[in-house]
């Protein structure tokens, strides 16, 4: 039985280590080890080392389950805890991109083996279960430190990852070190206070009270990494002389004003094709032509496409509020992009990187890298942060002094940043070499200049 029990509590006290690890798993980076595997990739092994939890449950279930003295209801639970803690180990096995399923099972066989723990001391020892009742009560309280959210939001620096091993494009060579950097921006826990006062470059803020549920924001995080991929991959092979790179295809409705003419003509989602039978591709062409070809009041013929149909409205313009004499249907557009990608490109997936559009940028300069005889870098540790729009623009992002700071622990020869973003990099980071970038081709010619 004692036996038993010191495998429940092994257990316990490796589920408390692997949550305070999770949340502190940015310090071992930049850690390399041989054959150029960073510690983003290690996570990723790491992350079976969490079937240690319920093996101990299992294992402490099992021994005690033979214990002679068992009532019938002792064994049912037992057997429930090792239950749970074999769906635990094979989901983290063989099911690893469930996290959330593994995580609910693992805390199904802890709550399984303390009820076990106290419903054994009232009936084994027949008296009130203090021992079992103040190491639940114990336990809950270290666990909710460490992991209920508060109403407060914390970014920390994470880490950087090699985008050249990230990505493999087809027919491309391996290429140099280009580090992508990575923050962790999440809901704080109470435990986030006190790291905050033993670790560099924590921020607090709350909570804005229009915040999605975390299940909609990792969704979102998820989508944007995607189109982030394909945008840097199409730009990249055009900028290498492979492909159109990301073609105007259109102008997409992102939002329709309420009152407006388009209110009850057109849809958010629709994609203009054309006015009047000439053919729009970009938002440039369709401030151009109701500029110059239409006045508040004419009919025009709008080709868009809805759900794959292809369709003709009649759309009466309006007057500005703003200008009385220019025409507007009262819509928020955007140029749709049809992204060129001849070249197949094979996507690594790390635990430790959900999502997000920020690595755009350095991936493009990647891909680019390995189509090119014998790459841009040079030689050099190249380092960035950026989103990629599709005319090859350096967007925004979050976080900077955070990844500014990230970077300067890996020694890199330059860290490429938004232009916005320059100054509080160079404050985060005072001795690291700051670029601020406009556009891809800015980080081309420094590379070549340089």
């Amino acid at each position: 039985m004692k036996q038993g029990t010191r495998f429940y509590l092994a257990g316990l006290i490796i589920a408390i280590l692997f949550v305070i690890a999770a949340e502190l798993i940015w310090l071992p980076a930049p850690l390399v080890l041989g054959g150029g595997m960073e510690w983003i990739e290690l996570i990723d092994w790491l992350f079976y080392g969490l079937s240690l939890i319920p093996i101990c449950w299992l294992i402490g279930s099992f021994l005690r389950l033979w214990n002679g003295k068992s009532s019938i209801a002792l064994i049912l639970i037992r057997l429930a805890v090792m239950v749970a803690s074999i769906a635990a180990i094979a989901v983290n096995w063989f099911a690893g991109n469930r996290l959330e399923l593994l995580l609910e099972l693992v805390a199904a066989s802890g709550a399984l083996m303390f009820v076990d723990l106290i419903v054994s001391e009232a009936i084994m020892r027949r008296r009130m279960p203090w021992r079992s009742a103040a190491l639940f009560v114990v336990a809950v309280l270290v666990l909710s430190a460490l992991g209920v959210p508060t109403h407060t939001q914390v970014t920390y620096p994470a880490m950087t990852m090699n985008l050249n091993r990230y990505a493999h494009v087809e027919n491309g060579a391996p290429g140099g070190l280009i580090d992508g950097v990575l923050v962790f921006d999440r809901p704080a826990v109470l435990a986030d206070k006190l790291f905050g006062k033993l670790f560099p470059m924590y921020r607090f803020e709350p909570i804005p009270e229009n915040e999605p549920p975390l299940s909609e924001a990792y969704a979102e995080v998820v989508a944007m990494k995607t189109n982030a991929n394909e945008v840097a991959a199409a730009i990249a092979m055009e900028k290498a002389g492979v492909g159109k790179g990301a073609v105007p295809d259109g102008v997409r409705i992102t939002a329709i004003v309420k009152g407006s003419p388009a209110e009850s003509r057109l849809q958010a989602g629709d994609i203009i094709d054309g006015l009047d039978n000439r053919k729009i591709t970009s938002v440039n062409d369709l401030i151009l032509y109701l500029t110059e070809q239409v006045k508040p009041g004419d009919h025009v013929s709008v080709a868009i496409r809805r759900n794959g149909e292809e369709l003709t409205v009649d759309m009466p313009a309006a007057a500005s509020e703003d200008d009385p004499s220019r025409a507007v249907f009262g819509i928020s557009v955007q140029t749709e992009v049809k992204l060129d990608t001849p070249l197949a490109v094979d996507f690594q997936h790390y635990m430790a990187h959900i999502g997000g559009p920020s690595h755009g940028a350095m991936l493009t300069l990647a891909i680019i890298d390995q189509l090119t005889p014998g790459g841009v870098t040079k030689g050099k540790h190249i380092a960035g942060t950026g989103t990629i729009e599709a005319d090859g623009s350096v967007g925004m992002v979050g976080g900077v002094p955070q990844k500014a700071y990230a970077v300067a622990r890996t020694h890199a020869d330059v860290f490429f940043v938004p232009i916005k973003a320059e100054t509080a990099a160079k404050e985060a980071a005072p001795d690291l070499n700051v670029v601020g970038v406009g556009t891809i081709d800015d980080i081309l010619n420094w590379l070549q200049a340089n």
